[in-house]
């Protein structure tokens, strides 16, 4: 048997062999260098903001009609996009229950106002349909970014009244450029006054005698979104359409319940 010492002495020798061969491998292996715990990462592409503004394209619209309570006929629009297609329901819901608060058979038409940013405005117009006689006019806007109706004090900033006696003046000179016979002052912008967004403009709605005589029995006044800038709501659906460059002032899409061109003026802008 070999001395403890020479075992020892043998042991060593071969484990410096052992180190010496294994770094001479790695030194010519450039996998082993991009390992190397000094390296820099590589750089990554910055993280998406999440506060970026999406851009909203047109939603893809068709006509939906609709045999209520077996007496009334509604025509109404409906969305095809997939991710927005409860707009369907929810356009049909306010249709069709403006219907069943008649006693009477009824039939609607609408006209799109605006398909733009993420807005969605039409009206509805309800006719007798015993006489084909206008009874009655429904706006209805849609934001996409909130994903349901809004009414028109979701177009203003919160906490500063001021937009409504703006607006109200800015209707008063509308109705008189238009010289139309008002009744009266027309008094500060309520919470819920009827109203549509279109490119350009928001559109103030009065009923038959609200606000004048029997002469423009159905009032719809514009006034350019331009002229609201201080007040509109930041991000909001008029704020949104005021920024996006070459607004459509109406989509070109009317649907009437029949060809006369009668309900064409009844629903005309």
């Amino acid at each position: 048997m070999a001395p403890r010492g020479i075992k020892t002495a043998a042991l060593a020798l071969i484990a410096a062999m052992v180190i010496t061969l294994f770094c001479a491998c790695t030194a010519d292996d450039p996998a082993w260098d991009a390992a190397t715990p000094d390296e820099t990462p590589p750089a990554t592409t910055a993280p998406a903001n999440p506060n970026e503004e999406r851009m909203y394209d047109r939603l893809e619209l068709m006509r939906h009609e609709e045999l209520v309570d077996e007496q009334s006929v509604m025509i109404c629009p409906a969305v095809a996009d997939d991710e927005y297609g409860y707009l369907s329901t929810l356009i049909a819901i306010r249709v069709r229950s403006r219907i069943r608060s008649y006693d009477y058979a009824v039939s609607t038409a609408f006209r799109i106002k605006c398909n733009s940013n993420g807005v969605l405005s039409m009206l509805i117009g309800f006719y007798d349909m015993e006489t084909d006689e206008l009874i009655d006019k429904l706006p209805i806007t849609y934001d996409l970014v909130l994903g349901r109706e809004i009414q028109i004090q979701d177009c203003f900033e919160e906490g500063d009244g001021a937009w409504r006696s703006v607006l109200s003046a800015r209707v008063q000179s509308a109705a008189e450029g238009q010289h139309m016979t008002l009744l009266s002052d027309i008094l500060p912008i309520e919470d819920g006054r009827p109203f549509y967004l279109t490119g350009a403009g928001i559109t103030v709605m009065y009923r038959p005698y609200e606000i004048t005589t029997g002469l423009d029995p159905w009032p719809e006044l514009s006034i350019p979104l331009s002229n609201l800038k201080r007040w509109l709501k930041d991000g909001g659906a008029a704020d949104r359409l005021l920024k996006t460059e070459n607004t459509e002032t109406e989509a070109p899409w009317n649907e009437y319940g029949a060809d006369t061109e009668e309900l064409n003026e009844d629903l005309s802008a």
